[in-house]
């Protein structure tokens, strides 16, 4: 290991993988295109750049755009029970399951040992081909969210869709690396590509689509999940708070180059580790290095995790960039930035911001009594949450200036805040 890889990393995952080429299949363009317009006001992001921005005493944070003209759309939804992501699902898997049985199982057991290994490797470039699809079918959505072309249900819909197909997908895969080829002396699938294609697949598996997912199988909208969505041209960033932690994925398109050389060839993947040190220094620190290969093609994986708080990052062999991240923290491990406070009509609110416009943690209460507030958070004149016992509530901020409205039953409080 370099000299230069600090000595308390705790998990440190790299799987490197094969180029993926995008080819659009019939259902890339699949996203609706009979959404209604829905009204945002596009923003500009601050501190965005190509690399993660600087953070100090928490992770290190990407952003959805790469350019400070980039425009950013920026909404908040509640997703809740959806009948309509189990039903696409299920059409889904009853597809892949009829190409499969296509390829492979129909004559399988008649075949001859040359048929069958034939048989597995149409199989499993159907898989690859249909992995691409996925990737420009979420490309294409975010794009057109960001262009006000889909609705934010749509955009989840596809988030989830590739969630859930990516799945069986991943099954598929493995059903040909094991069952199928223990059935053919002397042949075996390629190592490097089997675990390159399975990672490939693992992109859409995201703690964020897993939080989604439940809430779309909830049988009330107790279940249901506040989310923020920002998208741009370039990319986009899907945040949520579950109940003491904060879940966010970015994936930035533009620093992705499959057909790119790629800059991490050594053997000891030094290079690699040390990029990936100088781009999440205070993660990397927290804990020791444990390092896993499982291939060495132009996309590397590392996972890190210490505490209650996990990282997840892909960086790019061609550009040396994050192409996508996502992170857990707790709420209580982010470290306080900003403090302000308001006051009107004996109603007090003070807002609490974390680094990267990270959560913000506002409290209300009666500037008389000190008691606290039962309140109704809105940002921009979208509901965000409502204070709880204690007259506290988390919320994500848009990356730009906004709204801050406190409503009570007789009193109210609206303020413009704008980001350091």
């Amino acid at each position: 290991m370099n000299s230069a890889t600090p000595a308390f990393l705790a998990v440190l995952l790299v799987t490197s993988l094969l180029a993926m080429p995008v080819i659009a299949g019939p259902e890339a363009n699949a996203a609706t295109h009979d959404a209604p317009q829905p009204e945002f006001q596009p923003s500009t992001l601050q501190h965005a750049s190509t690399e993660p921005v600087e953070a100090e005493n928490t992770t290190n944070r990407l952003q959805p755009t790469g350019d400070t003209r980039d425009e950013v759309r920026t909404e908040y939804t509640t997703y809740g029970p959806d009948l309509g992501v189990a039903l696409a699902s299920v059409d889904d898997e009853l597809r892949i399951d009829q190409e499969q049985y296509t390829l492979v199982d129909s004559e399988f057991d008649s075949a001859s040992n040359d048929d069958r290994e034939q048989m597995v490797s149409a199989a499993v470039d159907k898989i690859e081909d249909q992995t691409d699809v996925i990737e420009e079918r979420e490309r294409d959505a975010v794009r057109e969210h960001a262009d006000g072309e889909v609705s934010d249900t749509e955009l989840i819909h596809t988030l989830l869709r590739n969630y859930h197909e990516s799945q069986v997908l991943y099954d598929a895969l493995n059903e040909l690396d094991g069952e199928r080829t223990d059935a053919i002396p002397g042949y075996a699938l390629s190592r490097q590509q089997v675990r390159a294609d399975e990672t490939v697949l693992e992109l859409q598996q995201t703690s964020l689509r897993s939080l989604l997912d439940q809430a779309s199988q909830s049988t009330d909208t107790d279940g249901a999940l506040d989310v923020q969505i920002q998208t741009a041209e370039d990319g986009y960033s899907v945040s949520a708070i579950d109940g003491d932690t904060y879940v966010t994925e970015t994936t930035r398109f533009d620093n992705r180059d499959a057909d790119g050389e790629n800059q991490f060839g050594d053997a000891s993947h030094s290079d690699m580790i040390d990029r990936t040190t100088e781009l999440y220094p205070w993660a990397a620190d927290q804990s020791g290095l444990s390092f896993n290969e499982a291939g060495n093609q132009n996309l590397y994986v590392t996972t890190i995790e210490y505490d209650q708080n996990r990282l997840q990052v892909y960086l790019d062999g061609a550009t040396n960039e994050i192409t996508r991240e996502s992170q857990e923290h707790t709420l209580e491990s982010l470290p306080e930035e900003n403090n302000e406070s308001w006051e009107n009509d004996d109603l007090e609110v003070m807002q609490t911001e974390t680094p990267v416009n990270g959560p913000s943690e506002l409290t209300v209460t009666d500037s008389v009594s000190g008691d606290p507030v039962s309140a109704t958070i809105e940002v921009d004149g979208t509901e965000v949450g409502e204070t709880d016992d204690d007259g506290t509530v988390w919320f994500l901020p848009p990356g730009d200036e906004y709204e801050l409205t406190a409503e009570t039953d007789s009193r109210e409080i609206t303020e413009t805040v704008s980001p350091d």
